[in-house]
């Protein structure tokens, strides 16, 4: 017998998280942040960070609650001061044994090599701490436990794997890694879970896996082959390099969107269900926004370079002044445009990456995501304390720590 309809049970209906961060704003305290970096050698990053953070967490709303982030820029720049001191000793050990084996320089710089590769999965996992404790939800923290060794070592032998299987195993690779991240994060009393598999991301993965290595190993036959006619090898290289760029305007939003829809859907907090419905063609957008927007960065900045030559010419009045100086504006002048057009495009497409790949990818996604059953959260009590900064400055100075 069925129950009257007013005494049915419906499933909730999930609730789509927004983003309500503006495009201007953002912009401006970019532009604004990298100038500042000029005058303090680089340091100002780790306010403008702070700041994207705090702009990112804030705008990111569901069900009209946003997050919030605690962080300090004090605390990345003394992470920062710690990782160079525990780094800079192995960097003179490894300096000292490579003068002492001079005739194996080469292979003096592998265990450097390692101990980084090594010390750049531990910081990824304490950065990653290090944000979960920062990050404030209902007024609740999210936080972690576990060991950053015992996952360093999951991730090194994980790596061992995917290397051996030629990339076929990096699906359980990642289905493994992420498990134990999330089942060792809390949003206070709540304990988080990944039900993502890693034969589920092959399911959906497999053929760009196949079509990249076809591409890989046709890449390097053909290049192969051209060795063999053309001695001086400038093709070879310049046909492997194409085939490689093409690679990865191809392939790499292909692969974030299926990873990211995968991530997302394995994502658990008690009863709270997390899906998304991410389109790669939202990721090949913003690739494409990138690409262009730092061809015509490197147009500015050669245009810029050239200006400012130009304009010390207007101070040579005498005609033998000018004669006297050719020899010297001819190598100066090279000198000067490069400067200028690597400083323009180095703070330029600092400006650009962090404008669409880290706004506006971010924005993707959370505008993508939906969250069901977050009353399941209502049970939450605070817990946890947060966490120390080592693992952020590790991932800082190793240039380890993807996102922001």
């Amino acid at each position: 017998m069925n129950a009257p309809a007013s005494f049915r049970l419906t499933a909730p209906q999930p609730s789509r998280m927004s983003f309500a961060g503006m495009r201007g704003e953002f912009l401006k305290m970019l532009i604004k942040g990298s100038l500042l970096q000029i005058p303090t050698f680089g340091f100002y990053r780790f306010w403008l960070n702070t700041k994207i953070r705090r702009h990112l967490w804030a705008n990111t709303q569901v069900e009209g609650e946003a997050f919030e982030y605690t962080g300090t820029a004090k605390e990345l720049l003394i992470g920062f001061l710690i990782a160079l001191a525990v780094l800079a000793p192995i960097y003179i050990g490894n300096f000292i044994v490579a003068l002492m084996l001079e005739e194996l320089r080469a292979f003096a710089s592998l265990p450097l090599f390692f101990i980084m590769y090594v010390l750049a999965h531990f910081g990824s996992y304490r950065a990653r701490r290090y944000r979960a404790t920062r990050t404030i939800f209902r007024g609740i923290r999210f936080w972690m436990k576990g060991s950053g060794w015992a996952y360093t070592l999951r991730a090194v032998l994980w790596d061992l794997a995917v290397i051996l299987t030629l990339g076929l195993a990096l699906p359980w690779a990642m289905a493994s890694l992420e498990r134990y991240r999330m089942r060792h994060t809390y949003f206070g009393t709540v304990q988080g879970d990944f039900l993502g598999t890693g034969w589920t991301l092959f399911k959906r993965g497999w053929w760009i896996w196949a079509l990249g290595l076809a591409v890989f190993i046709g890449s390097v036959t053909t290049s192969f082959m051209l060795t063999k006619v053309y001695p001086t090898h400038a093709l070879a290289f310049g046909t492997l390099a194409f085939l490689a760029i093409f690679s990865l305007i191809f392939f790499w939003p292909l692969m974030l969107a299926v990873f990211t829809r995968w991530h997302i859907d394995g994502l658990r907090f008690g009863g709270v269900i997390v899906t998304s419905n991410l389109r790669a063609g939202s990721i090949y957008g913003l690739f494409f926004k990138v690409l262009f927007s730092s061809i015509g960065l490197i147009i500015v900045a050669l245009l810029a370079a050239g200006l400012l030559v130009g304009l010390s010419a207007l101070f040579l009045e005498d005609p033998l002044d000018v004669l006297k100086a050719e020899l010297i504006a001819a190598s100066v002048s090279i000198g000067i445009m490069t400067m200028v057009a690597v400083l323009v495009f180095f703070f330029g497409f600092g400006v650009i990456k962090r404008y669409f790949f880290t706004r506006g990818l971010w924005a993707a996604v959370v505008s993508s995501t939906s969250v069901s059953n977050l009353p399941a959260l209502d049970a939450a009590v605070a817990a946890g304390q947060p966490s120390g900064v080592l693992g952020e400055g590790l991932a800082d100075a190793l240039d380890f720590n993807a996102g922001i």
